[in-house]
């Protein structure tokens, strides 16, 4: 009897053992998916998966919640994204994991705060993130786990360069020009970086997969008016600052660029015909600009994942290291 009850409390620690560590182990895809939001004007939005072509797409969050900004872990093990699920109202947004299937959804840190615009450090480990009102948000880092936070400057819009060194980020208050920064991960000093000289009307910053250019939305003009939005386009510069190249004539308002994991596509938003939000391709070397997603809902971009581009999944986190990136640029 005795050995029994033994076995028996053996079988149930191996049981309660294997549903943590299933939790942790979840599949990343086994081909390339992009992760994007959807949902109309007045309407809550849900995350969504399709193929870097448009096709299958297939609701993951389902949620009467606004579901926004997600965005894969360097692995394609998780995804992480912004949920107004636990205060219901604009603007309210805070940070959720969920698994590539859309189960498993949980909070990312146990006290509520306003977070958004989540952006992941190559291994995996911690993330930055837009915190603070609308309109006088800070950049904050904090560990994955959900432990510590820290707020490092103030802006918005933080992307994580892929060799793990510098955060680019959106600095300006909200209706006034800005500047893209870059912020140093560890010493938490940052730099003015584009434009140069002067403060412009510039936003959405993106780190090209072997993190030697940026992408970014911008309106080329010393003052901003109102019918000016339709000159809003995508524009590339080095990670020194040379060669700009505006990527899409201006026309249209186009806006929040992301890169293929291959580093020779754009994915970005543009209004079509019937002034709907729209996510749209376009080849860096043909110039060929192909719209993925119709319809009547809104489509907002989130990120492209590709296993190719990825390490294999692996059921030791302490090896996501930024080897990550180092194999990524070679």
């Amino acid at each position: 009897m005795k050995y029994k009850v033994q076995f028996l409390f053996y079988l149930l620690g191996v049981s309660v053992l294997c549903l943590k560590v299933c939790a942790v182990l979840a599949k990343a895809p086994d081909t390339a998916k992009i992760v994007f939001a959807k949902g109309g004007i007045e309407n809550t939005r849900d995350i969504y998966l399709m193929n870097p072509d448009g096709s299958d797409q297939m609701n993951l969050t389902n949620h009467r919640a606004d579901d926004i900004a997600p965005v894969w872990s360097p692995t394609g093990e998780h995804i992480l994204f912004a949920s107004d699920r636990e205060h219901k109202a604009w603007g309210t947004w805070d940070l959720y994991l969920m698994d590539p299937d859309g189960s498993n959804v949980r909070k990312v840190f146990d006290k509520w705060k306003r977070r958004n615009s989540p952006t992941w450090s190559p291994d995996g480990k911690r993330i930055a993130y837009t915190s603070g009102e609308p309109g006088s948000g800070s950049i904050y880092i904090g560990t994955i786990d959900g432990k510590t936070e820290e707020r490092v400057a103030t802006g918005c819009c933080p992307v994580w360069s892929p060799d793990d060194r510098e955060i680019a980020f959106v600095e300006g208050a909200i209706r006034e020009p800005k500047r893209i920064s870059f912020l140093n991960s560890q010493t938490h000093r940052h730099r003015f970086f584009f434009p140069p000289k002067r403060a412009s009307w510039v936003r959405y910053p993106a780190w090209s997969p072997l993190g030697d250019k940026l992408a970014f939305t911008w309106t080329n003009r010393a003052e901003l008016r109102r019918e000016d939005f339709v000159l809003e386009t995508i524009y590339i510069v080095n990670r020194d600052g040379t060669g700009l190249q505006q990527v899409i004539e201006e026309g249209r308002a186009t806006v929040h660029p992301s890169w293929s994991p291959s580093g020779n596509e754009l994915l970005y938003n543009a209004i079509d015909a019937n002034r709907d939000m729209q996510i749209y391709k376009i080849s860096l070397d043909s110039e060929v600009s192909v719209q993925l997603t119709d319809g009547k809902f809104w489509n907002y971009l989130g990120d492209w994942f590709d296993p190719a581009y990825a390490l294999p999944v692996s059921p030791q986190p302490q090896l996501l290291t930024t080897i990550w990136a180092k194999m990524k640029k070679e």
